[in-house]
Protein backbone atom coordinates (compact mmCIF):
# COMPACT_ATOMS: atom_id res chain seq x y z
CA UNK A 1 0.00 0.00 0.00
CA UNK A 2 2.82 2.36 0.91
CA UNK A 3 4.55 1.56 -2.37
CA UNK A 4 1.37 2.37 -4.29
CA UNK A 5 0.98 5.70 -2.48
CA UNK A 6 4.61 6.59 -3.17
CA UNK A 7 4.20 5.76 -6.85
CA UNK A 8 1.08 7.94 -7.12
CA UNK A 9 2.85 10.84 -5.40
CA UNK A 10 5.77 10.54 -7.79
CA UNK A 11 3.45 10.53 -10.81
CA UNK A 12 1.65 13.65 -9.52
CA UNK A 13 4.95 15.43 -8.86
CA UNK A 14 6.16 14.69 -12.36
CA UNK A 15 2.86 15.93 -13.82
CA UNK A 16 3.06 19.18 -11.85
CA UNK A 17 6.66 19.68 -12.98
CA UNK A 18 5.66 19.15 -16.59
CA UNK A 19 2.81 21.66 -16.30
CA UNK A 20 5.07 24.21 -14.61
CA UNK A 21 7.64 23.74 -17.35
CA UNK A 22 4.97 24.22 -20.01
CA UNK A 23 3.59 27.35 -18.32
CA UNK A 24 7.00 28.93 -17.71
CA UNK A 25 7.92 31.78 -20.03
CA UNK A 26 11.06 31.32 -22.09
CA UNK A 27 14.02 33.31 -20.82
CA UNK A 28 16.14 35.48 -23.12
CA UNK A 29 19.74 34.31 -23.18
CA UNK A 30 22.32 36.94 -22.30
CA UNK A 31 23.68 38.97 -25.25
CA UNK A 32 27.07 37.87 -26.46
CA UNK A 33 28.85 40.13 -28.93
CA UNK A 34 30.53 38.66 -31.93
CA UNK A 35 34.15 38.18 -31.04
CA UNK A 36 36.02 39.89 -33.84
CA UNK A 37 39.45 41.53 -33.67
CA UNK A 38 37.96 45.03 -34.10
CA UNK A 39 35.52 44.75 -31.16
CA UNK A 40 38.09 45.66 -28.52
CA UNK A 41 39.13 48.65 -30.62
CA UNK A 42 35.51 49.88 -30.77
CA UNK A 43 35.14 49.49 -27.03
CA UNK A 44 38.40 51.34 -26.39
CA UNK A 45 37.25 54.18 -28.65
CA UNK A 46 33.94 54.35 -26.81
CA UNK A 47 35.69 54.62 -23.43
CA UNK A 48 37.96 57.28 -24.90
CA UNK A 49 34.97 59.31 -26.13
CA UNK A 50 33.28 59.09 -22.72
CA UNK A 51 36.38 60.26 -20.87
CA UNK A 52 37.01 63.02 -23.38
CA UNK A 53 33.44 64.32 -22.98
CA UNK A 54 33.91 64.41 -19.19
CA UNK A 55 37.14 66.36 -19.63
CA UNK A 56 35.66 68.92 -22.04
CA UNK A 57 32.55 69.41 -19.88
CA UNK A 58 34.82 70.92 -17.19
CA UNK A 59 34.80 74.07 -19.32
CA UNK A 60 31.09 74.30 -20.19
CA UNK A 61 28.07 75.89 -18.52
CA UNK A 62 24.41 76.48 -19.35
CA UNK A 63 23.22 79.98 -20.29
CA UNK A 64 19.59 81.13 -20.23
CA UNK A 65 18.50 84.35 -21.92
CA UNK A 66 15.10 85.80 -21.00
CA UNK A 67 13.48 87.61 -23.90
CA UNK A 68 10.51 89.86 -24.29
CA UNK A 69 9.22 87.56 -27.02
CA UNK A 70 7.54 89.56 -29.72
CA UNK A 71 5.93 87.81 -32.71
CA UNK A 72 8.35 87.64 -35.63
CA UNK A 73 7.17 88.53 -39.11
CA UNK A 74 7.42 85.65 -41.57
CA UNK A 75 9.93 85.92 -44.39
CA UNK A 76 8.15 86.98 -47.61
CA UNK A 77 7.42 84.16 -50.01
CA UNK A 78 9.15 84.06 -53.36
CA UNK A 79 6.75 85.43 -56.02
CA UNK A 80 5.71 82.91 -58.64
CA UNK A 81 6.97 79.86 -56.71
CA UNK A 82 3.96 78.18 -55.14
CA UNK A 83 4.59 76.69 -51.73
CA UNK A 84 8.12 78.08 -51.39
CA UNK A 85 9.25 80.94 -49.23
CA UNK A 86 10.58 81.88 -45.84
CA UNK A 87 10.18 79.82 -42.68
CA UNK A 88 7.83 80.67 -39.83
CA UNK A 89 10.27 82.39 -37.49
CA UNK A 90 7.86 81.97 -34.57
CA UNK A 91 8.49 78.23 -34.75
CA UNK A 92 10.93 77.18 -31.95
CA UNK A 93 12.79 75.19 -34.60
CA UNK A 94 14.14 78.46 -36.00
CA UNK A 95 14.26 80.87 -33.05
CA UNK A 96 17.38 81.88 -31.18
CA UNK A 97 15.54 83.23 -28.15
CA UNK A 98 14.65 79.76 -26.89
CA UNK A 99 17.48 78.13 -24.96
CA UNK A 100 19.25 77.26 -22.82
CA UNK A 101 22.51 77.64 -24.69
CA UNK A 102 26.05 76.45 -24.01
CA UNK A 103 28.80 78.69 -22.70
CA UNK A 104 32.59 78.27 -22.59
CA UNK A 105 34.53 79.22 -19.43
CA UNK A 106 37.54 81.26 -20.62
CA UNK A 107 38.42 83.41 -17.62
CA UNK A 108 38.08 83.62 -13.85
CA UNK A 109 34.67 85.25 -14.30
CA UNK A 110 34.31 85.19 -18.12
CA UNK A 111 32.11 83.03 -20.34
CA UNK A 112 31.87 83.05 -24.15
CA UNK A 113 28.58 82.46 -25.96
CA UNK A 114 27.32 82.83 -29.52
CA UNK A 115 26.53 86.50 -30.19
CA UNK A 116 23.36 85.84 -32.19
CA UNK A 117 21.67 84.69 -28.97
CA UNK A 118 21.64 88.39 -27.94
CA UNK A 119 19.57 89.73 -30.83
CA UNK A 120 20.26 92.94 -32.73
CA UNK A 121 23.68 94.53 -32.31
CA UNK A 122 24.15 97.13 -29.61
CA UNK A 123 27.39 98.71 -28.43
CA UNK A 124 26.02 98.79 -24.89
CA UNK A 125 25.18 95.09 -24.51
CA UNK A 126 22.38 92.83 -25.79
CA UNK A 127 19.35 93.98 -27.74
CA UNK A 128 16.51 95.71 -25.93
CA UNK A 129 14.50 92.48 -26.13
CA UNK A 130 16.87 90.72 -23.70
CA UNK A 131 15.57 91.12 -20.15
CA UNK A 132 18.02 88.94 -18.21
CA UNK A 133 20.93 86.53 -18.68
CA UNK A 134 21.49 83.72 -16.18
CA UNK A 135 24.36 81.22 -16.03
CA UNK A 136 23.78 77.88 -14.30
CA UNK A 137 26.93 76.16 -13.05
CA UNK A 138 27.18 72.34 -12.92
CA UNK A 139 26.72 72.41 -9.13
CA UNK A 140 23.32 74.05 -9.59
CA UNK A 141 24.27 77.62 -8.59
CA UNK A 142 22.67 80.30 -10.75
CA UNK A 143 24.39 83.63 -11.38
CA UNK A 144 23.24 86.73 -13.27
CA UNK A 145 25.55 87.71 -16.15
CA UNK A 146 26.16 90.92 -18.04
CA UNK A 147 27.48 91.46 -21.57
CA UNK A 148 30.90 93.16 -21.58
CA UNK A 149 31.86 92.64 -25.23
CA UNK A 150 30.48 91.56 -28.60
CA UNK A 151 32.34 90.44 -31.71
CA UNK A 152 29.89 89.80 -34.50
CA UNK A 153 32.59 89.15 -37.10
CA UNK A 154 33.23 85.85 -35.32
CA UNK A 155 29.72 85.57 -33.78
CA UNK A 156 30.87 85.73 -30.15
CA UNK A 157 29.84 87.61 -27.04
CA UNK A 158 31.57 87.85 -23.66
CA UNK A 159 29.66 87.48 -20.39
CA UNK A 160 30.93 88.50 -16.97
CA UNK A 161 29.85 87.04 -13.61
CA UNK A 162 30.28 88.42 -10.08
CA UNK A 163 32.08 85.30 -8.86
CA UNK A 164 35.29 83.36 -9.37
CA UNK A 165 33.88 80.53 -11.40
CA UNK A 166 36.26 77.70 -10.56
CA UNK A 167 36.15 78.58 -6.85
CA UNK A 168 32.37 78.77 -6.78
CA UNK A 169 32.17 75.47 -8.69
CA UNK A 170 35.43 73.48 -8.30
CA UNK A 171 34.45 70.99 -11.01
CA UNK A 172 34.88 73.79 -13.58
CA UNK A 173 38.21 74.91 -14.99
CA UNK A 174 39.27 77.94 -17.00
CA UNK A 175 40.01 77.04 -20.60
CA UNK A 176 43.60 77.35 -21.80
CA UNK A 177 43.62 78.34 -25.48
CA UNK A 178 46.08 76.54 -27.79
CA UNK A 179 48.99 78.85 -28.65
CA UNK A 180 49.27 77.73 -32.27
CA UNK A 181 46.73 77.52 -35.06
CA UNK A 182 45.19 74.05 -35.15
CA UNK A 183 45.34 72.41 -38.56
CA UNK A 184 42.20 70.49 -39.53
CA UNK A 185 41.55 68.06 -42.37
CA UNK A 186 38.31 67.43 -44.22
CA UNK A 187 36.85 64.18 -42.89
CA UNK A 188 38.55 64.49 -39.48
CA UNK A 189 36.43 63.34 -36.55
CA UNK A 190 35.22 65.92 -34.01
CA UNK A 191 33.07 65.93 -30.87
CA UNK A 192 30.77 68.73 -29.64
CA UNK A 193 30.24 68.90 -25.86
CA UNK A 194 27.48 71.17 -24.56
CA UNK A 195 25.20 71.37 -21.55
CA UNK A 196 21.87 70.57 -23.18
CA UNK A 197 18.43 71.22 -21.73
CA UNK A 198 19.64 69.92 -18.36
CA UNK A 199 22.30 72.37 -17.14
CA UNK A 200 23.64 69.77 -14.70
CA UNK A 201 24.16 67.19 -17.44
CA UNK A 202 26.25 66.98 -20.59
CA UNK A 203 25.20 66.75 -24.23
CA UNK A 204 27.60 65.05 -26.64
CA UNK A 205 27.39 64.92 -30.45
CA UNK A 206 30.07 63.61 -32.76
CA UNK A 207 30.66 64.10 -36.45
CA UNK A 208 33.29 65.03 -39.00
CA UNK A 209 34.77 68.19 -40.47
CA UNK A 210 32.93 68.44 -43.78
CA UNK A 211 34.45 71.69 -45.13
CA UNK A 212 37.40 73.86 -44.07
CA UNK A 213 36.78 77.39 -45.33
CA UNK A 214 33.56 79.04 -44.22
CA UNK A 215 32.67 82.60 -43.22
CA UNK A 216 35.62 84.13 -45.04
CA UNK A 217 37.99 81.53 -43.58
CA UNK A 218 37.01 82.15 -39.95
CA UNK A 219 35.08 78.90 -39.52
CA UNK A 220 34.83 75.28 -40.61
CA UNK A 221 31.74 73.21 -41.35
CA UNK A 222 30.81 70.09 -39.37
CA UNK A 223 27.98 67.60 -39.61
CA UNK A 224 27.33 67.17 -35.86
CA UNK A 225 23.71 67.72 -34.87
CA UNK A 226 23.58 71.31 -33.62
CA UNK A 227 20.61 72.95 -31.92
CA UNK A 228 20.13 75.83 -29.49
CA UNK A 229 21.53 73.76 -26.63
CA UNK A 230 24.90 73.23 -28.32
CA UNK A 231 25.16 76.70 -29.83
CA UNK A 232 28.29 78.08 -28.14
CA UNK A 233 29.67 74.64 -27.25
CA UNK A 234 33.35 73.71 -27.66
CA UNK A 235 34.49 71.37 -30.45
CA UNK A 236 37.43 68.98 -29.94
CA UNK A 237 39.14 66.51 -32.24
CA UNK A 238 39.51 62.84 -31.39
CA UNK A 239 42.75 63.58 -29.53
CA UNK A 240 40.92 65.92 -27.16
CA UNK A 241 42.47 69.07 -28.65
CA UNK A 242 40.14 72.07 -28.71
CA UNK A 243 39.70 73.07 -32.36
CA UNK A 244 36.65 75.35 -32.41
CA UNK A 245 33.46 76.69 -30.91
CA UNK A 246 29.99 76.30 -32.41
CA UNK A 247 28.98 79.70 -33.86
CA UNK A 248 27.58 81.10 -37.11
CA UNK A 249 24.61 78.71 -36.88
CA UNK A 250 22.11 79.93 -39.47
CA UNK A 251 18.66 78.83 -38.31
CA UNK A 252 16.72 80.11 -41.36
CA UNK A 253 18.97 78.03 -43.61
CA UNK A 254 19.83 75.07 -41.40
CA UNK A 255 17.13 74.87 -38.73
CA UNK A 256 17.93 73.16 -35.44
CA UNK A 257 19.70 69.80 -35.50
CA UNK A 258 19.89 69.88 -39.28
CA UNK A 259 23.24 68.13 -39.51
CA UNK A 260 24.88 71.23 -40.99
CA UNK A 261 26.58 73.89 -38.91
CA UNK A 262 29.74 75.94 -38.51
CA UNK A 263 32.33 76.31 -35.79
CA UNK A 264 34.74 79.22 -35.45
CA UNK A 265 38.39 78.19 -35.49
CA UNK A 266 39.74 78.28 -31.96
CA UNK A 267 42.54 80.74 -32.82
CA UNK A 268 39.86 83.12 -34.09
CA UNK A 269 37.94 82.63 -30.82
CA UNK A 270 41.12 83.34 -28.84
CA UNK A 271 41.80 86.59 -30.71
CA UNK A 272 38.18 87.71 -30.41
CA UNK A 273 38.24 87.06 -26.66
CA UNK A 274 41.35 89.24 -26.36
CA UNK A 275 39.51 92.13 -28.02
CA UNK A 276 36.33 91.71 -25.97
CA UNK A 277 38.26 91.61 -22.69
CA UNK A 278 39.19 95.18 -23.51
CA UNK A 279 35.49 96.06 -23.70
CA UNK A 280 35.26 96.17 -27.49
CA UNK A 281 31.94 95.83 -29.32
CA UNK A 282 32.63 94.95 -32.95
CA UNK A 283 29.67 94.86 -35.37
CA UNK A 284 29.39 92.50 -38.29
CA UNK A 285 30.32 94.14 -41.60
CA UNK A 286 27.71 93.86 -44.35
CA UNK A 287 28.15 90.59 -46.23
CA UNK A 288 28.15 90.67 -50.06
CA UNK A 289 25.01 89.21 -51.59
CA UNK A 290 24.31 88.28 -55.21
CA UNK A 291 20.70 87.21 -54.74
CA UNK A 292 20.27 83.83 -56.41
CA UNK A 293 19.76 80.19 -55.48
CA UNK A 294 21.46 77.76 -57.86
CA UNK A 295 22.34 74.08 -58.28
CA UNK A 296 24.80 72.18 -60.45
CA UNK A 297 23.34 71.55 -63.92
CA UNK A 298 25.61 68.99 -65.55
CA UNK A 299 27.84 66.33 -63.96
CA UNK A 300 30.69 66.64 -66.46
CA UNK A 301 31.02 70.36 -67.21
CA UNK A 302 30.61 73.78 -65.57
CA UNK A 303 27.12 75.14 -65.07
CA UNK A 304 24.90 76.33 -62.20
CA UNK A 305 21.20 76.52 -62.98
CA UNK A 306 19.39 79.39 -61.24
CA UNK A 307 16.44 78.18 -59.18
CA UNK A 308 15.29 81.51 -57.77
CA UNK A 309 16.22 85.20 -57.95
CA UNK A 310 15.68 87.44 -54.93
CA UNK A 311 13.58 90.52 -55.77
CA UNK A 312 15.59 93.76 -55.62
CA UNK A 313 18.95 91.95 -55.58
CA UNK A 314 21.90 92.68 -57.82
CA UNK A 315 21.14 89.53 -59.81
CA UNK A 316 17.59 90.68 -60.57
CA UNK A 317 18.72 94.19 -61.48
CA UNK A 318 21.28 92.71 -63.89
CA UNK A 319 18.55 90.73 -65.64
CA UNK A 320 19.34 87.19 -64.48
CA UNK A 321 16.33 84.86 -64.50
CA UNK A 322 15.25 81.46 -63.22
CA UNK A 323 16.60 78.64 -65.47
CA UNK A 324 19.59 80.70 -66.64
CA UNK A 325 22.77 78.60 -66.41
CA UNK A 326 25.86 80.38 -65.03
CA UNK A 327 29.06 78.95 -66.49
CA UNK A 328 31.70 81.46 -65.32
CA UNK A 329 32.05 84.26 -62.77
CA UNK A 330 35.02 86.61 -63.11
CA UNK A 331 36.66 84.05 -65.41
CA UNK A 332 36.31 81.13 -62.97
CA UNK A 333 34.39 78.04 -64.06
CA UNK A 334 31.33 77.31 -61.93
CA UNK A 335 31.63 73.55 -61.36
CA UNK A 336 29.58 73.58 -58.15
CA UNK A 337 27.90 76.05 -55.80
CA UNK A 338 31.01 76.25 -53.62
CA UNK A 339 32.86 77.91 -56.53
CA UNK A 340 30.29 80.72 -56.60
CA UNK A 341 30.29 81.15 -52.81
CA UNK A 342 34.07 81.45 -52.75
CA UNK A 343 34.05 84.17 -55.41
CA UNK A 344 31.39 86.18 -53.55
CA UNK A 345 33.14 85.72 -50.19
CA UNK A 346 36.27 87.33 -51.62
CA UNK A 347 34.40 90.50 -52.60
CA UNK A 348 32.69 93.29 -50.70
CA UNK A 349 29.38 95.10 -50.98
CA UNK A 350 29.40 97.32 -54.08
CA UNK A 351 31.84 95.18 -56.08
CA UNK A 352 30.76 93.93 -59.51
CA UNK A 353 31.05 90.39 -60.87
CA UNK A 354 31.36 89.53 -64.55
CA UNK A 355 28.88 86.67 -65.03
CA UNK A 356 28.82 84.48 -68.14
CA UNK A 357 25.61 82.48 -68.54
CA UNK A 358 23.45 80.55 -70.99
CA UNK A 359 19.81 81.37 -71.70
CA UNK A 360 18.20 78.92 -74.08
CA UNK A 361 20.80 78.38 -76.80
CA UNK A 362 22.43 81.80 -76.39
CA UNK A 363 25.54 82.56 -74.31
CA UNK A 364 25.50 85.97 -72.63
CA UNK A 365 27.60 88.09 -70.28
CA UNK A 366 26.39 90.56 -67.66
CA UNK A 367 27.83 92.53 -64.73
CA UNK A 368 26.20 91.97 -61.34
CA UNK A 369 26.69 94.49 -58.51
CA UNK A 370 26.79 92.84 -55.08
CA UNK A 371 24.42 94.22 -52.48
CA UNK A 372 24.32 93.68 -48.71
CA UNK A 373 22.95 90.40 -47.43
CA UNK A 374 19.46 90.98 -45.95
Amino acid sequence: MKKLALALALILAVGVAVNVAQDAKPTTPPFRHVSVPSMKLHQDLERHRIEMAKYVSQHTVSVEIDYDREPVAATPRIPGLQGLGGPDMNDPFFRYDIGPFSGLVVGANHILISDRCLGEFSADGPSDAVEAITVTLPNGERWPARVVGRHQQIDLALLELDCVINETCPELNVLQFPKDKVQLKRGEGVIVVGRGQNPLGTLVNDGIVSALEREDGRAFQLDSRIGNSTLGAPVVNTSGVLVGMVTFHNHPTFGQASGVSYAAYIHEVRDAYGAMKEGKFIPRPPAPFMGIGANKKWPDKPGLEIGNVVPGSGAEKAGLRVNDIITQVDGKDMNDLEDLLQVIAGRKVGDTLKVKYIRGEEERTVEVTLGARP
